[in-house]
């Protein structure tokens, strides 16, 4: 039996979190197995990647169920790195709700995680798995940065605060691989259109419908910046805001039952209070293009729009075309060029308004160094951290990252040296006050 299994270890992404994992200061802590269709590829991998002997290859098609079965009972978590995930991601996660497991995965499709809950949540509660879709730059990013945000708000103010507005800004550097190309053309062309289209609504991986969304604007000054910095609608946020809504909808329902969900000895307002986010919260991102201007936002914010042409069959075709195939991506060196920076603000929902500014930086290509980075430390806080996991995880069920690991995964990602992470409250643009 492994500790942790990766499954799609040969795949672009798979093998960068493979590497991570192999080379991890906690490497003595745990034992790991690699999940591949292959089994030349997969001793390819372990001779290019030096694995030593311990690391055995486990031989599975995601495509059949009884084989994904049988691995993941060997498993006591599982690091799906096979998508695109509508196609390919369901058995994976099947099984590990049947047997009670602890998941992870990168998927950045809502329509997916969508039938997960609709399929597995329950299930998941039952067995005590937890389940964590999109574990990587999709989404912990923004879903951290709200939670320490929330943290930081509650510390100055007191546990009864409650948040208003909240928006992130995005400046990165990164180049997309061909299975994140294919995970957006699988959108369009596998997925039912409907339950694409549902799965963006405001709330709809929430189990608490919350305060409707901002509307669409093409340049939203940056609060605080001075000169004037403004960014446009992000097409992440089509992935981050359902995450981030999830993490408020199961707080605010924790909060609301918490003494039928976590039992007498975790009912506490004391428990649960100081993690919820409130009944007004909003959320919303934007992309800050090269120079900031006015100007440049609103080009973006029109490229934005064109998006939707990927529902014309020659628009994909082209991209298909030329981007990435699957299995390919950037090399390391365009790798190391890339970099995120990501700020957060957070308001009070009453006035006087105080905001919380939560600032995420990591250097190195978000879409693929970094995200090893994230969904590895992710599962290795589920495997080693079980005791620090937050309240809001020990009813298993399909989670977010905010509500699965909490302070354990701030703590990971500051301790890998390759992320900081910064919390303060800005009581106006001169005056503030850090807390981490």
């Amino acid at each position: 039996m492994a500790d942790i299994l990766v499954v799609g270890a040969t795949g672009f992404t798979g093998r960068l979190i493979t590497r991570y994992l192999h080379n991890h200061p906690q490497r003595a802590s745990f034992t790991f197995a690699i999940g591949v269709r292959s089994k030349a590829k997969g001793e390819q991998l372990k001779k290019s990647l030096g694995l030593d002997e311990n690391v055995q290859i486990v031989q599975l098609d995601v495509a059949s169920y009884d084989q994904v079965e049988a691995a993941v009972q060997d498993a006591k978590v599982v690091i799906n790195a096979v998508g695109p995930y509508w196609r390919w991601g369901t058995n994976v996660v099947r099984a590990c709700a049947v047997h009670g497991k602890r998941y992870v995965d990168l998927a950045g499709e809502p329509h997916f995680i969508r039938k997960i809950i609709n399929l597995y949540d329950y299930l998941a509660t039952k067995t005590g798995a937890i389940i964590v879709p999109s574990c990587g730059m999709d989404s912990v990013p923004a879903d951290i940065m709200v939670y320490l945000s929330n943290q930081t708000l509650k510390k100055a103010l007191g546990p009864q605060t409650e948040l208003g507005l909240s928006e992130t800004f995005y400046s990165m550097r990164v180049t997309p691989s061909g299975g994140t190309i294919a995970t957006v053309l699988n959108t369009y062309e596998e997925a039912p259109r409907i339950q694409v289209e549902e799965a963006r609504r405001d709330y709809a991986l929430s189990p608490v419908k919350g305060a409707p969304s901002p509307r669409f604007r093409f340049a939203v000054r940056e609060p605080f910046s001075d000169p004037p910095i403004y960014g446009a609608p992000s097409l992440i946020v089509l992935s981050n805001r359902p995450i981030v809504q999830r993490t408020s909808g199961l707080i605010q329902f924790a909060l609301s039952s918490a003494r039928t969900v976590y039992g007498e000895n975790y009912a506490s307002e004391k428990t649960v209070r100081p993690l919820a986010y409130g009944p007004h919260f909003r959320y919303a991102e934007y992309v800050v293009p090269g120079s900031g201007s006015f100007l440049s936002a609103v080009l973006m914010g029109t490229l934005t729009l064109a998006f939707s042409f990927l529902f014309v069959a020659p628009v994909r075709w082209l991209m298909r075309r030329l981007a990435y195939q699957p299995g390919e991506g950037p090399s390391e060196a365009d790798m190391q060029k890339g970099y995120i920076k990501a700020t957060n603000y957070t308001s009070t929902a009453t006035a006087p308004q105080t905001w919380a500014k939560t600032v995420f930086h990591g250097q190195d290509d978000p879409g693929y160094l970094l995200t090893s980075v994230l969904i590895a430390e992710c599962a290795l806080g589920l495997l080693l951290d079980d005791d620090e996991l937050p309240v809001t995880a020990r009813p298993g069920g399909v989670l977010t990252p905010a509500t699965a690991l909490g302070e354990v995964i701030v703590r990971r990602l500051q301790a890998t040296g390759r992320i900081q992470l910064e919390s303060e409250i800005l009581k106006s643009a001169e005056e503030s006050r850090k807390t981490r």
